[in-house]
C-alpha cells in the first residue's frame, strides 16, 4: 500500500513538472536573418522595397560569361533556378553541359547552390555569402565578387564583375508566374 501512495505521488510530482513558460513571452526580437543593408545610407525602406522585388522564383532565360582566361563574353546553354525567400536566403539550381561553362558546372548533372543575399541598393548589388553547394562556390559562382542587379517587371539580371569592375557574366531570370 505504501508503494502504491509512494508511485502515486511520484506521478502527480512528474505531471506537475510538466515544461512551460517560466515567465510571459515577451515582445518578439526581430529575425537575424533579415536581409541588412551592406551601406549605412540606404533606409530600411528601401531595403525592403528590394526584399520584396527579388522574392520569388526565377527561371534562368539567358546566360554570358568570359572564358576562364578572360575575353569576350559567349552565350552559355543552360536551364535554372533561383529563389530568393522572405529571410534573403538564395537558392540557385542549373544545369549545363555547354563547353564554354566552368569546368565545375559540367562535373554534376544539377549544380545546387544556397546561401544568404545581401542587399546593397545604394549600389543595385548582391553579395553573395556561405554559399554552399554540390560543387566548389569559388570555381562556379566566385562569391567573393559584386553582382549588380536589375529588376525591370518580371525580369531579373544579374551581372558578376571581377576585381577590375568588369562584367564578365550576366544572367538574365524571368520571374515564374
Amino acid at each position: 500500500m505504501a508503494l502504491r501512495i509512494l508511485g502515486l505521488v511520484a506521478l502527480v510530482a512528474a505531471a506537475a513538472c510538466a515544461p512551460g513558460p517560466l515567465s510571459k513571452p515577451g515582445g518578439a526580437a526581430p529575425p537575424m536573418n533579415k536581409p541588412v543593408p551592406l551601406s549605412s545610407d540606404a533606409a530600411s525602406g528601401d531595403v525592403e522595397a528590394a526584399r520584396r522585388r527579388l522574392f520569388g522564383t526565377w527561371e534562368l532565360i539567358a546566360l554570358e560569361a568570359a572564358p576562364p582566361g578572360g575575353g569576350a563574353r559567349a552565350e552559355v546553354t543552360a536551364s535554372g533556378t533561383l529563389t530568393y525567400d522572405e529571410f534573403g536566403n538564395l537558392t540557385i539550381d542549373a544545369h549545363t553541359t555547354d563547353a564554354d561553362a566552368p569546368a565545375a558546372a559540367r562535373e554534376v548533372s544539377m549544380v545546387a547552390f544556397s546561401g544568404r543575399a545581401v542587399i546593397d541598393v545604394p549600389h543595385s548589388e548582391l553579395r553573395l555569402m556561405a554559399m554552399t553547394g554540390n560543387v566548389d562556390a569559388n570555381e562556379v559562382l566566385s562569391p567573393e565578387r559584386r553582382r549588380a542587379y536589375e529588376i525591370n517587371g518580371d525580369t531579373l539580371k544579374l551581372s558578376s564583375m571581377n576585381e577590375r569592375g568588369e562584367v564578365t557574366a550576366i544572367s538574365t531570370w524571368r520571374r515564374r508566374k
